[in-house]
């Protein structure tokens, strides 16, 4: 199926250093970006409130740059925020890989399910054509299907 398949690929990827440096990096513009948008400032504002051109703000909000600390410290000051840093715990690409394991046999379940339920209803369905032909006295040899 298409999701296992996602799901191997998606574990495969996790294995790889750069891949997975590329994920944090995009996660932390993505949430630099939010707190830009939260904060009501154009990029360009923000840039001129740091003396940087428009084209480096952007390069830091689209994940196009290698933030250092100190650059991720200047843009929080400029938007009035704080920013923490956390170590430890489960790691998040990890639990992701459970997330969407989880969701793989949630997805086959029910599609599973529906497979069912649709082989019943065109069983159902074979059922009453039969009957109505009999019922009716179509011409054609009919069958009475037992329920």
């Amino acid at each position: 199926m298409l999701n296992k398949e996602l799901a191997s690929l998606w574990e495969e990827s996790l294995k790889d250093e750069d891949f997975r440096f590329e994920l944090k990096a995009q996660d932390v513009a993505v949430k630099l970006a939010n707190a830009v948008a939260l904060s009501g400032m154009t990029q360009k504002e923000l840039a001129d409130k740091l003396g940087w051109k428009t084209s480096r703000m952007s390069k830091v909000l689209h994940g196009a740059s290698n933030l250092t600390l100190k650059t991720m410290f200047q843009v929080c000051e400029a938007l009035g925020i704080d920013f923490d840093v956390h170590f430890g715990g489960k790691h998040h690409l990890n639990e992701q890989v459970e997330v969407i394991n989880a969701r793989r046999h949630e997805v086959e379940a029910i599609l599973k399910t529906a497979r069912q339920l649709n082989s019943m209803s065109w069983n159902r369905y074979a059922q009453v054509k039969t009957f109505s032909r009999v019922a009716y006295g179509s011409d054609e040899t009919a069958r009475v299907a037992c329920p």
